[in-house]
């Protein structure tokens, strides 16, 4: 058999992700490291802990607190350490919302977070995340903005009240909703420890084992968390076509928070190779 060269290599090495253009500049997703800060509005509750452990892939299994269940719908800018001005020359290709649902978890004694279903708005996001074996699907995420001047609408203060809507083929999928009561410590956010997620793609020929399968460490470096408000928290899940979050149901809303956050992803660590299909 011939041996074709990659798009990468014929093309200079430029590119990160397809498409690669003869000067790199087509690809999907520039280069990490990737630096972002967020709005975030999060829920966190008590579900079945057998639900959990169901959509938890092998090799990891239930954490410490295995019905513990975090949803979270955020507003994110996101640049490349390459192309920061992006957020300059064009604004819509360097913010996006995401809704992100996170269960407790843990491999060889290591606690951390898996994320069993995510959305975004944006095709980029998608497959960003899909490098982080985050299951992303493309969907539509509107979150409350308040704005200190706004006649109504009146900044973060005791009483304020921010909802999230996550909507994909046009049914509403989840709200999650926060009535701001007192300001927060970054301390008094769950901690959620380490960022696991699964790598997955099905080979072309469907009768032999998948191209890629394996179990990865996402990091992330220089977290900071400012502007963090508890409160009340409101979450609803919907009846949808193509979800699976009914079984993840809230038994009980434990809290509600909202915060802003600030973090740099320069990669992750393959920890596992996993075989056959996604378990």
């Amino acid at each position: 058999m011939t041996e074709i060269p990659s798009p990468v290599a014929s093309s200079g090495g430029t590119g990160y992700t397809p498409p690669f253009g003869p000067a790199g500049k087509s690809s999907l997703v520039d280069h990490p490291p990737w630096h972002f800060a967020s709005d975030v509005i999060q829920v966190v509750y008590r579900a079945d802990p057998e639900a959990v452990r169901r959509v938890l892939p092998a090799p990891l299994e239930p954490g410490p607190e295995p019905d513990r269940v975090t949803v979270r719908v955020t507003e994110v800018v996101s640049v490349s350490d390459r192309d920061p001005d992006l957020a300059y020359r064009q604004p819509e290709a360097t913010q996006y919302g995401e809704a992100i649902v996170t269960v407790p978890c843990q491999f060889r004694g290591e606690a951390g977070v898996y994320l069993p279903f995510i959305w975004t708005d944006h095709d980029w996001s998608m497959m960003r995340g899909w490098f982080n074996g985050w299951p992303k699907k493309v969907a539509q995420v509107r979150m409350t903005r308040l704005h200190p001047l706004h006649p109504t609408l009146k900044p973060h203060i005791a009483g304020a009240r921010l909802g999230g809507v996550l909507s994909r083929h046009g049914e509403r999928i989840l709200f999650a909703g926060v009535t701001l009561e007192r300001p927060a410590r970054p301390e008094d956010l769950p901690q959620l420890g380490t960022y696991f997620g699964v790598r997955y793609f099905p080979n072309v020929d469907p009768r032999q084992p998948p191209s890629l399968h394996e179990l990865v460490r996402v990091q992330t470096t220089g977290r900071v968390v400012t502007d963090v408000w508890r409160g009340s928290g409101e979450l609803e899940l919907y009846p949808a076509e193509n979800e699976e979050l009914l079984p993840l149901a809230p038994r009980r809303i434990e809290s509600a928070f909202y915060f802003r956050s600030g973090w740099t992803n320069p990669g992750g660590t393959v920890v596992a190779r996993l075989g056959g299909g996604p378990a």
